[in-house]
């Protein structure tokens, strides 16, 4: 609901002081000069500081009539903003512009410029054509100044209300003569109400000054927005269930193929453990036992070569141990293995000799097991060497 009364007064004040006291001290000389019958109720539209004080575009509306239009605003079934048409007039209006306006049989006009603003309003006296066209003319007249220093590209034209589009053409024409150019027209809507035809840019400049111009309080305010949002928000609600859903079949397809890949991957897996116990499983063919055999006596004699042990015994062997015999055997026991049995003595207190002696052999690759010595004499000492996996039969002294 627009508000657009005769009983309400609007005009462009200056005080002195804080802006906070704007209500307050625009409520008082309202009253004080009787320009509202009773007590007022005072709707700033805007405010502009300036040096020492501050400039105020305001409405002031008896408190009995602004009641009543509220009152009926909460009656509606839907949530019904209400807004003054002043506040329509300067809405979105920067500063270095301005903006015609008409509205039914009245004509007005808000500027802003470095020095303040200025608000003009005339009423048609009359029902002819030349009644609005010296409407128009007084109003364009008293700024003629200021709309000339802006040029016609700072200004706007537009129809708030008016069943006769040759109203609207009377204003523009006078408009064009102090600007001497065409400012820019708000592209009006016609819409049909009770059978009449009315020219209007009134849905759209509402819509777009309902955050700042509506006059309800915040509930009423944000319930008006919710109906708004009701058919956007269902939309996106389809959009993403179906996106969520799209997203669905696509995660239960990846899932379907990554099972069909382990599953693949778990019979590959399957079928290798059954080659594996399968070649572990084949035994030997017998022709080909000879030759294992012949392998085995093979490495034996490798391991067992008495000239690379002979080579090893004389390297390892200094000057206080001289060998005595050498002689390959068969240990006897559980299991029979060979072994070299090395019958030495070692010079008057060099049993360290004997020491170094066994370590190297050791190092090469021998176990060592002392037995009963052959010879009796001083010094005299007889091992066992059995040889490791990975003998060498070589050391280095």
């Amino acid at each position: 609901m627009v508000l657009d009364l005769d009983d309400v007064f609007t005009d462009v004040w200056r005080f002195e002081g804080k802006a906070e006291y704007a209500t307050a001290l625009i409520e008082k000389r309202v009253r004080t000069q009787g320009l509202v019958e009773g007590v007022a109720h005072v709707v700033v539209h805007r405010l502009v500081k300036l040096p020492g004080g501050f400039q105020v575009f305001f409405s002031a509306i008896s408190l009995d009539l602004w009641q009543r239009c509220t009152q009926w605003a909460q009656e509606q079934s839907d949530h019904c903003l209400v807004m003054m048409a002043p506040g329509l007039l300067c809405h979105g209006v920067k500063l270095g512009n301005a903006r015609l306006m008409l509205s039914q049989r009245r004509v007005m006009c808000f500027i802003e410029t470095e020095e303040g603003m200025a608000f003009g309003s005339t009423q048609a006296l009359g029902s002819g054509a030349s009644a609005m066209a010296s409407a128009a003319q007084v109003v364009t007249a008293n700024h003629s100044a200021l709309l000339a220093r802006l040029g016609p590209d700072a200004v706007e034209w537009g129809a708030l209300w008016t069943q006769q589009p040759s109203d609207g053409d009377s204003c523009l024409a006078a408009l064009r003569a102090v600007l001497g150019g065409d400012p820019a027209v708000l592209p009006p809507q016609e819409l049909v109400l009770a059978g009449e035809r009315v020219h209007t840019v009134l849905p759209r400049l509402a819509r777009e000054a309902a955050g700042r111009h509506a006059l309800n309080p915040v509930v009423d305010r944000l319930a008006w927005r919710s109906e708004r949002w009701v058919a956007p928000v269902a939309v996106v609600t389809a959009v993403v269930g179906v996106v969520l859903a799209i997203v669905g079949v696509l995660v239960g397809q990846m899932a379907e193929q990554q099972q069909a890949v382990g599953q693949g991957q778990r019979a590959e897996l399957s079928a290798l453990r059954d080659r594996i116990q399968a070649v572990s499983s084949v035994e030997a063919p017998q022709k080909l036992l000879p030759v294992a055999e012949f392998s085995r006596a093979l490495d034996e004699g490798a391991r067992h070569d008495p000239v690379a042990f002979m080579a090893l015994l004389k390297a390892s062997s200094g000057k206080d141990i001289r060998i005595q015999r050498v002689r390959l055997e068969t240990t006897t026991g559980q299991s029979r293995v060979r072994a070299f049995r090395v019958d030495g003595v070692m010079a008057p207190g060099a049993s360290a000799a004997v020491t170094r002696w066994v370590s190297q052999l050791v190092a090469a690759g021998w176990t060592l097991k002392a037995v009963d010595p052959t010879y009796t004499v001083p010094g005299a000492f007889s091992y066992e060497l059995v040889a490791t996996a990975t003998a060498s039969g070589n050391v280095k002294p």
